[in-house]
């Protein structure tokens, strides 16, 4: 059985997800409630840390996986990712983040005020400190950076899964024209003609006379290109298989001619990036806008009044919003996610 790697990327953005949720939900639940008590210098470093190295590594995973699926949809026949150097890119992913968030160290810290009203007692909050440590400018460069990385980032994915979605598109508007009926048609072995899709339709390639070390390349090559999304979950995965022996010097091509809904079945997993990425898109943007904001604006806090605070501060964490919708994702696109999540929960009704 061939080994399958559809899949590699989600159990890390899934983990991504869950600390982001964790870490992201639980640190600002803290700022809100603890505004004036909350002491602790290299907690509020490491929490500022954490939130940001989170958040960028589901961005910068996302971006990879776009890359991924760009290369086996629209590009089969070309290089593809094994799974050694989808390995070596989470590492370097994480590296790269980590590299990318360490300087908020040097920009987060304990701030200590006297309390409003009170001469001798004094309040903590976790926050930004530029103002105190004289860092501003090094802060304003490095916010424009992030943005710059945020939104070359999200222009790379955009650009990538528009070619993705044409070639979905085109795959459903070939389909849907010949869903009446199965076909057979032949073509040679140095043809690349075929009809693309993330994984294996039901498509037979034979050839019974010994094949050159090109074409068995070339073969290797098309069993990647028709492979799905899920092989153990394909909608033919029990259709007869014919095999033809009357012409060995012909590669034949015996596919079921499937509906336009069982298409899309079969592109679930890059449909369900690509849905995972136009949520992380919707509710980063407001995020991106405020960072933008910052940079150009050094006194772009103290000119809010206290209602506009909130609704920025609201918008400044929506993307936490991403990291929940996507389990429920997962659910809606991934049966076998679906079934695990059912049997889990049927251990605890017991």
């Amino acid at each position: 059985t061939k080994h399958r790697t559809d899949r590699f990327f989600i159990p890390y953005l899934a983990v991504s997800d869950a600390l982001s949720c964790i870490v992201g939900s639980g640190f600002g639940l803290a700022l809100n409630l603890l505004p004036i008590r909350f002491s602790g210098d290299a907690l509020c470093k490491g929490l500022w840390f954490l939130t940001k190295w989170s958040t960028l590594v589901s961005a910068l995973m996302l971006l990879l996986i776009a890359i991924e699926r760009y290369k086996k949809v629209c590009k089969p026949f070309g290089p593809q990712m094994t799974p050694l150097a989808k390995q070596l890119s989470i590492i370097a992913l994480f590296v790269l983040s980590a590299i990318l968030t360490f300087p908020t160290v040097f920009f987060h810290g304990e701030i200590s005020f006297p309390a409003r009203g009170t001469s001798h007692l004094t309040g903590y909050r976790c926050g930004r400190n530029t103002f105190l440590t004289g860092l501003e400018g090094y802060f304003t460069i490095y916010n424009v950076v992030l943005a710059a990385v945020a939104f070359t980032g999200i222009t790379a994915v955009t650009i990538l899964y528009v070619f993705v979605g044409k070639t979905i598109y085109k795959q459903t508007k070939f389909r849907s024209r010949f869903a009446s009926s199965p076909r057979k048609s032949y073509i040679s072995p140095k043809s690349d003609s075929g009809v693309v899709s993330d994984g294996n339709d039901d498509v037979f390639l034979e050839n019974s006379v010994k094949e050159n070390e090109e074409n068995k390349a070339r073969k290797d090559s098309a069993d990647s290109f028709y492979s799905t999304d899920d092989e153990l979950e394909s909608t033919d995965a029990d259709l007869p298989r014919k095999k033809s022996s009357n012409n060995p010097r012909k590669k034949s091509i015996i596919s079921h001619v499937y509906t336009v809904p069982q298409v899309l079945r079969k592109f679930k997993i890059s449909i369900l990036f690509m849905c995972i990425t136009l949520v992380f898109i919707l509710t980063f943007t407001p995020r991106l806008v405020i960072m933008i904001s910052e940079a150009t604006n050094k006194g772009y806090w103290s000119g809010l009044t206290d209602n506009q605070i909130r609704a920025s501060l609201f918008f400044y964490r929506f993307y936490i919003v991403n990291n929940i919708v996507n389990p429920f994702l997962y659910a809606a696109f991934d049966s076998r996610f679906k079934q695990e999540i059912k049997k889990r929960l049927s251990c605890f009704k017991k």
